[in-house]
Formats: C-alpha cells, sequence, structure tokens
C-alpha cells in the first residue's frame, strides 16, 4: 500500500465523515423554532419567573428563536417547575406565534 492510499484511506475518508456530521449537525440545530414551539412559549411565559423571562428576551433579540435556544429555554424552565405545553389545535403560521411572543416580550420590559 502507497503512503498516499494509506493517508486516503485511513485518515482522509474519516475525517471528511466527521466534518459533514458536525456541519449538518450545526446546520439542523441553528434552524428556527415551529410555530407550535412559540404557542407553548407564549401561553407560559406568564408564569415564568423573572430570570427565565430574561433568558426569553434575550434569545428573541435577533427576533427569531434558533432550535439551541429553545432546547435551553426548556431545560431552564423545568427546572423552574414550569412545564410547555403545546397548544391543541394546530398552528401553522411561524411569523403570527412569533409576533405573539415578541409582543409579551415587548410587554414585560424590565
Amino acid at each position: 500500500m502507497t503512503p498516499i492510499k494509506f493517508i486516503l484511506r485511513y485518515t482522509v475518508v474519516p475525517l471528511m465523515a466527521i466534518i459533514a456530521v458536525v456541519s449538518w449537525a450545526l446546520f439542523h440545530s441553528s434552524a428556527e423554532i415551529d410555530a407550535r414551539q412559540y404557542a407553548a412559549l407564549s401561553a407560559a411565559y406568564a408564569s415564568f419567573p423573572v430570570p427565565l423571562r430574561r433568558d426569553v428576551a434575550d434569545a428573541m433579540k435577533s427576533g427569531k428563536l434558533h432550535k439551541w435556544d429553545y432546547s435551553s429555554l426548556v431545560r431552564e424552565s423545568l427546572d423552574d417547575g414550569v412545564v410547555l405545553d403545546w397548544p391543541q389545535q394546530q398552528t401553522a403560521d411561524v411569523a403570527q406565534e412569533r409576533a405573539r411572543l415578541a409582543a409579551l416580550v415587548r410587554a414585560d420590559r424590565f
């Protein structure tokens, strides 16, 4: 086996596979949350403690919530004893639910 074949077989191909998986995971977790998740945050926002409300406001500074922000907020809400419940009816309009949460955050200025 030549050194070039050895390098290609045992280092470059596995390294490229690792890079592909990591880039897919980063792209997937940076996507925006869906309307049901915005609706769940909006419905439970009034029962959030003040530090969690601040964290929601900080996460909404860009105008959108990403999946990693949402997972952090859900973990924090569970630590604070607040359970997020998705709405019974299907909410398909992400922009409308995002606007509703943004309105709650703006009305609750600290």
